[in-house]
């Protein structure tokens, strides 16, 4: 076996197993290295691992997979994630359609942009050191936004543990006030939780088809496909239908999701889907038309999505709510997802 069908993409934990060469006469004559992919190239791979940098020849590598990042603090995978691995995990997510680093890749500032389609998409995501100056490289990062048609966008990220973000005690948030940035829309909570927690709850619901049953009846069936439908588009809501074929790019643009939506014969009641990557399951774009809201729609779906993560094999889940937003928060404490960290946006007036 070769690596040809794995793909290396920069600042991805791996586990990856070569052929020791030259092959030794006596005992294993393979190795097991987990790391981050630190570069890549046509002849090799290098995982930055416990012991070192380690460097692959690609011939020789027999078998790969991603793994989840490596936890910072003690306790469960989605609370000791660190913030910096879980905003890599997230990216990939709601992926843009363009990107670049400020500073080394998978280290440094990750620089997004996708026609303007949601802030996670087009924001400067400062995640390690850029390499240069401070100054220099808020100025850097503006001018690729700008190039590209863009307000400069920034997203802050805060302490683990915290659903607040200290801007003017951040280095950087300091920096970017004095340059006249401002905070653009409320907090942004992240919140985690274990698929089978979620998966467990009880809901109210028609059984799910192409996941677990739900428990009881009610209106309409979830149903899990791999692609979108133009009902599932249409229900979408009013961000997507603006940004067109932009925003069906970024949506469709994770290589292993799933589509769910409620649907009573041929009306869609909600929606939601689930990009599943580096041993997590996001859930993103849960929305549920007006005239279907109060019927327990998206508690259904946000339980049916835990379900299709456990039943992948996915044990934690991560999801993204304005701190404003109290209805979804209620609802999303109540399935048992608890704040990992918030991020602020700030933006150039």
């Amino acid at each position: 076996m070769s690596d040809a069908k794995v793909r290396f993409a920069l600042g991805t934990r791996m586990a990856v197993r070569a052929r020791i060469v030259p092959p030794p006469e006596h005992g294993p004559r393979l190795t097991d290295t987990v790391g981050e992919v630190v570069a890549v190239d046509e002849a090799s791979v290098t995982l930055e691992s416990r012991r070192g940098p380690v460097v692959l020849s690609r011939s020789e590598i027999v078998a790969a997979k991603v793994v989840p990042p490596r936890p910072v603090r003690r306790g469960a995978p989605h609370r000791a994630v660190g913030v910096a691995d879980l905003h890599r995990v997230m990216t990939e997510g709601n992926p843009p359609l363009e990107r670049a680093w400020i500073g080394d890749p998978g280290r440094g500032w990750l620089l997004r942009a996708a026609g303007g389609y949601t802030g996670r998409a087009n924001s400067l995501l400062p995640l390690g050191d850029p390499g240069v100056p401070l100054p220099e490289a808020v100025e850097m990062a503006a001018g690729w936004h700008r190039e590209r048609g863009l307000r400069p966008l920034v997203m802050l990220p805060g302490p683990p543990g915290s659903a607040e973000v200290a801007v003017a005690a951040d280095p950087l948030g300091a920096e970017l006030l004095r340059r006249g940035y401002t905070p653009f829309g409320p907090p942004v909570l992240v919140l985690t939780g274990e698929s089978a927690e979620v998966a467990g709850t009880e809901v109210t619901g028609a059984e799910v088809a192409g996941a677990a049953p739900a428990e009881t009846t009610g209106p309409g069936q979830v149903v899990v496909r791999e692609q979108p439908t133009e009902g599932w588009w249409a229900a979408c809501g009013p961000a997507v239908a603006a940004h067109g074929d932009v925003a069906r790019r970024v949506v469709t643009g994770p290589a292993d999701q799933r589509f769910l939506s409620v649907e009573d014969g041929p009306e869609v009641l909600g929606v939601v889907r689930v990009p599943v990557n580096d041993g997590w399951a996001g859930i993103f774009g849960l929305s549920v038309p007006m005239p279907h809201r109060r019927l327990g729609i998206g508690r259904r779906l946000s339980v049916a999505a835990a379900r299709v993560a456990h039943e992948a094999g996915v044990r934690s889940l991560y999801l993204q709510v304005e701190s404003t937003n109290e209805a979804a928060l209620t609802l999303y404490r109540d399935l048992g997802l608890r704040p990992h960290h918030a991020y602020q946006y700030l933006r150039l007036p």
